[in-house]
């Protein structure tokens, strides 16, 4: 299948795609990293590093909804980009019981990360509140 597929390269620190957009290709990293971030809080968390061999993307393939986090070339990278047609042909052709399984595992992945990122922002907030309530340093002793 490799060789009817689109090669692509990106260059290290090039977007490959961002949270939210819509979903058209998976890609099947050839050669570099990719990192996988999520904006919380005003910063990008990293959700993983994938290498040559992993897949990406391939949840909004699933389900049909936007990108949940952006796809970032760590290094110089090499992609196949894999569109969304063939990728539901070959879903399509998979077991209707694998189909549903890897509806419901993306469903879960989606529901848990939106769940860790509301916690990871609260915590934030609330390390942010607590610094800035903190009294000011006071010395104990008077001066003598």
């Amino acid at each position: 299948m490799s060789q009817f597929l689109p090669r692509k390269a990106y260059r290290a620190g090039k977007a490959i795609f961002r949270k939210g957009d819509a979903g058209d290709v998976a890609y099947v990293i050839q050669s570099g990293t990719v990192d996988i971030v999520r904006p919380v809080a005003g910063q990008n968390r990293l959700i993983a590093t994938l290498a040559a061999g992993e897949i990406f993307g391939e949840m909004a393939l699933i389900d049909g909804k936007p990108r949940m986090a952006d796809a970032i070339a760590a290094s110089d990278v090499v992609v196949l980009a894999v569109p969304a047609d063939q990728f539901q042909e070959k879903l399509r052709a998979a077991d209707p019981f694998m189909r549903a399984l890897l509806r419901m595992f993306v469903t879960n992945l989606r529901v848990m990360t939106e769940k860790l990122v509301a916690v990871e922002m609260r915590h934030e907030v609330a390390s942010r509140n607590a610094a800035s309530a903190s009294p000011a340093a006071t010395p104990t002793d008077p001066p003598t």
